[in-house]
């Protein structure tokens, strides 16, 4: 829990940001809540990325008040240098390399509690067009956005910015946080966070543009620098949307006058031969009149601009002329350029009509008309209505499925033809079945939202479900089909293990079981932030006990133990590991004297009792 004090300082900031304002004072709040720094740990003590070192053996582990108090001791005196980020790649979903820096571990505790006061200052005021690194929010919220809200929509813009994350000009960014803060002290921090710099093969690199990549800070930063975007795109849509509706369509009103007169004809006409001649006639007037938009889709007096924005991926939908599409294009893209420093790709960049539609957060956008019809009465007479004109929806588009049955070797998308994959067959059937079933079970989840989400995934879980028994077929020496057989339970497929004396089964994934996130899109793909500052963490409980997990000593300083991964001590004979093993956890809190002498190799089991070992490990 925090401090109600720091709560309500919290609080006040959040209300003088909301009031439009400049927040002071963040510095003070850092250097005098230690209770800030402890949530912070807790935010970011779980992640994967928590004890890999950086540039130095620096990492999360040992987390304590007098390491807290030494940070920001340093940070007063002026004393504190930010270490460059050791640099690595990592792979893209388009084959290339992503560079990743991994800073210290001190550097990361101060730059989750930077980014903690940043969220509280931005967050009330950042654009609800962005859905990127946001609480609540994510890809299938701003796809949801589209679904809900982008019909009748006639182009699509595509604007690619070219190495977003590096190319961040740092004058710019500092500028854009002075808008909001006045605090020197905490703008220096980021100042110096940003200039840090990283190395690559042993060899330092100055960064003079960019945000720290793989910094935790680094996606508000980014936001904070595109919100002067959504400010700018906020206006042009001010000064661009005219009229309430559009306008009816000459040509539709002109087929309607048509068919009203041959009907009156048909009323007055005795002879049978024209009656027939006339009924055929309005026919085929009714048929060209469903092919006819009602409204005009380009009526100069009615305009439309929506906008959407995830990270440094937008996409912006134009219901007007192309001649308006290319006027925003040309402003957006001049903005960018000329006040935010940020080359566009020419090649990337397009304007689509929205029946072609654009790539968005990996999904197809597009507009379709149904040709279905139904049959109603308007003014006492029977007509036929189109059920859907012009709607906007998302599709999984056929590349990208291609692109994942290539990564994960399956086999060839094209022919249907699965393939075995030789890395795994050395794992046991539980571990190969749950490979498979993580790879293809996240794609499905992210894709659910498409329209055609089952249809287009159908062939892909073909090659895939083959590729799975083809491996097991491998590895046991046997055929496809009597793998089939042997996995075979009732209408599914299961793999049978066994934890003690208890039998299990894990079953193989199918599309029958991908819910309809047309309905609770909400569901997948979103993580809410149940905390704000104010929610304890069973971490926090343990540490502020104040109290040595393994020796019981409950005066004197205390540490937190981390391990990367509990599968990295299952096999571990020691009773800390055992202790750590039993209780499922990755970290421990011990004092000082029980930390030194873990990391030393000469953590005696005599510290415990037996009785109180094994009460512990229960």
């Amino acid at each position: 829990m925090l401090d109600a004090k720091l709560s309500r300082r919290l609080e006040a900031m959040e209300k003088v940001s909301k009031e439009g304002k400049k927040v002071q004072d963040l510095f003070k709040i850092m250097r005098n809540h230690d209770s800030l720094w402890l949530k912070a740990y807790t935010n970011i003590y779980a992640n994967k990325g928590a004890i890999t070192p950086g540039v130095n053996r620096n990492t999360l582990d040992g987390f304590s008040d007098e390491r807290v108090t030494n940070i920001i001791q340093l940070l007063e005196e002026d004393r504190y240098h930010f270490h460059p980020s050791k640099r690595v790649y990592i792979p893209k979903a388009n084959g290339k390399l992503r560079p990743l820096g991994m800073p210290t571990g001190d550097d990361k505790l101060i730059q989750e509690v930077v980014r903690m006061l940043l969220e509280r200052i931005y967050e009330p005021m950042f654009s609800d067009w962005s859905h990127g690194f946001r609480p609540k929010r994510s890809c299938h919220t701003a796809l949801a956005e589209v679904l809900d809200t982008w019909d009748g929509i006639k182009w699509i813009l595509e604007i690619d910015i070219e190495g977003f994350f590096n190319n961040i000009d740092h004058k710019i960014m500092i500028k854009l946080l002075e808008k909001k803060i006045d605090d020197w002290r905490f703008i220096k921090i980021i100042r110096q966070m940003l200039k840090a710099g990283y190395m690559e093969d042993w060899k330092y690199h100055q960064t003079y543009s960019g945000t720290p990549q793989g910094g935790i800070v680094s996606p508000i930063l980014a936001n904070i620098y595109l919100h002067a975007l959504d400010c700018k795109i906020a206006e042009m849509i001010r000064a661009f949307n005219i009229g309430k509706k559009r306008g009816r369509n000459p040509a539709y009103k002109s087929l309607q006058g048509k068919i009203w007169w041959i009907r009156k004809k048909i009323a007055r006409e005795t002879h049978p031969e024209a009656i027939a001649d006339l009924k055929c006639r309005a026919k085929e007037l009714s048929e060209q009149l469903r092919k006819t938009p009602s409204i005009d889709p380009f009526d100069p007096q009615y305009r439309r601009m929506r906008y959407l924005r995830y990270a440094d991926d937008f996409l912006l939908g134009i219901t007007g002329s192309r001649q308006d599409a290319v006027q925003v294009m040309a402003e957006v893209t001049e903005y960018l350029e000329t006040e935010l420093h940020l080359t566009v790709s020419k090649e990337k960049s397009a304007i689509r009509p929205s029946k072609q539609g654009g790539i968005f957060l990996g999904y197809e956008v597009r507009s379709y008309t149904n040709d279905k019809v139904i049959k109603i009465k308007v003014n006492g007479t029977h007509t036929h209505k189109r059920t859907i004109c012009e709607k906007m929806d998302v599709y999984v588009p056929e590349e990208k499925l291609e692109k994942f049955c290539k990564s994960k070797g399956y086999g060839l998308y094209q022919s249907a033809r699965a393939d075995r994959r030789a890395e795994l067959l050395y794992l046991s059937d539980l571990e190969i079945v749950s490979t498979y079933n993580a790879e293809f079970q996240g794609l499905a989840n992210y894709y659910a939202l498409a329209h055609d989400a089952k249809q287009k995934l159908n062939k892909l879980q073909y090659i895939w479900q083959g590729s799975l028994l083809r491996t097991l077929a491998d590895k046991h020496k046997t055929s496809v089909k009597k793998q089939h057989q042997r996995l075979r339970h009732h209408d599914d497929m299961v793999v049978k293990y066994r934890i003690g004396n208890q039998e299990r089964m894990r079953k193989v994934f199918n599309l029958k079981y991908l819910k309809d996130l047309r309905r609770a899109w909400d569901q997948v793909d979103l993580i809410p932030k149940t905390f704000v500052y104010s929610s304890g963490t069973e971490l926090r409980k343990r540490y502020n006990a104040q109290q040595c997990e393994y020796c019981g000593k409950q005066q004197g300083y205390f540490e937190v133990h981390h391990v990367r991964k509990l599968s990295d001590i299952k096999d571990g004979k020691e009773a800390w590991q055992r202790l750590m093993i039993a209780r499922h956890r990755k970290t421990l809190v011990l004092c000082v004297e029980c930390h030194d002498q873990l990391h030393a190799g000469k953590l005696p089991s005599w510290k415990r009792s037996n009785r109180e070992m094994e009460s512990a490990i229960r």
